[in-house]
């Protein structure tokens, strides 16, 4: 049985679609965005961690054990919009 945060960063991958790097086994989510796409979900208020060289555009996205569900809607949401 996948514990929650697994669950929910399954539900981030399958949101990035294609820009997802790694099948997710756990919490965390790589992503490659771009420079640009990265700026603009930060600049919708979405935190996260680049990974990577910068010009590469990659992320890391974090579902942590206390995660509001809200919080993972918005980014998936976010996510769908690229």
């Amino acid at each position: 049985m996948r514990s929650a945060p697994t669950r929910l960063a399954q539900r981030v991958a399958a949101a990035a679609g294609v820009q997802l790097l790694h099948p997710v086994e756990g919490n965390e989510v790589f992503v490659k965005f771009g420079v640009e796409r990265r700026q603009q979900l930060r600049a919708a208020g979405l935190d996260f961690y680049d990974w990577g060289p910068p010009q590469h555009g990659e992320a890391r996205l974090v579902v942590s054990w206390d995660q509001p569900v809200e919080d993972v809607d918005a980014l998936c949401a976010a996510l769908q919009r690229l």
